[in-house]
């Protein structure tokens, strides 16, 4: 095969194909699901084109994202063109907004909020609506349905979780929202917001209120912690919830 261009490894890097180390022009190519769940239709469109188009092996990333495995180059822009034609495509890498990951709270007996509504609104609104916006590094959602933290949305760089507080003598479910977590080959937990939040609209509201100033603030390649802590994460909360 012709050699491939730098320029074009770029390329289809940014549009989620990840070259196998271990083939020549081989590529491993990931297909976001969003939020955490999949239907039986999508599992046999991922299983047709890993079928199809690479080497019959499918993995699962840390994202909640399928990865179809041992892609030649040649055979990109067609499985791209096939997943396009099922309601799917490729992505999940760059200095974007990433894949959304969620518990599944809805049907956990812990549960306090419906974390596969919030996931899917967060994922179309600032995953696939913010596509082409270009953020100085990559940033991560993450979304809990109760104090057991089963997904750590405290290690994304924005964790929202389900709460309950007391209010009138009643427990109320609410949700609650951590900043500048990160996880990798450096680790540390986001902080938590003074402020509780009692619904859907007001969570998302304030993650775009946070995206603005990260790409107001946030400086090419560091990461939302890497702000906060060059600002101070009580000029940021200020900024951000007053």
């Amino acid at each position: 095969m012709a050699q491939i261009s730098a320029e074009d490894l770029k390329r289809i890097k940014s549009l989620g194909c990840l070259k196998d180390k271990r083939y020549e022009g081989v590529f491993n190519v990931r297909v976001p699901l969003g939020y955490g769940r999949i239907t039986t239709d999508t599992q046999r469109v991922i299983a047709d084109a890993a079928d199809r188009f690479g080497s019959g092996m499918v993995t699962l990333t840390t994202r909640q994202t399928f990865e179809i495995q041992g892609v030649k180059y040649e055979d990109i822009d067609a499985l791209r063109a096939f997943l396009n034609e099922h309601g799917l495509d490729s992505g999940g890498t760059g200095p974007k907004v990433r894949p959304v990951v969620s518990c599944k709270g809805t049907s956990c007996q812990f549960g306090l909020i419906d974390t596969f509504s919030l996931a899917e609104k967060i994922h179309q609104r600032f995953y696939v609506g913010m596509h082409d916006v270009v953020l100085p590094a990559k940033f991560k959602i993450g979304v809990g349905g109760c104090p057991n933290n089963c997904i750590k949305p405290e290690l994304n760089d924005i964790g929202v979780r389900g709460n309950r507080i007391v209010v009138d003598g009643k427990g109320v479910n609410c949700y609650v929202m951590y900043i500048g977590g990160h996880w990798g080959r450096q680790t540390g937990k986001g902080r938590l917001l003074d402020k509780t939040f009692a619904t859907e609209d007001e969570v998302l509201d304030m993650i775009a209120k946070i995206i603005d100033y990260y790409m107001e603030n946030g400086q090419k390649g560091e990461r939302f912690a890497k702000t906060i802590e060059r600002i101070g994460f009580e000029e940021v909360q200020k900024a951000l919830i007053g």
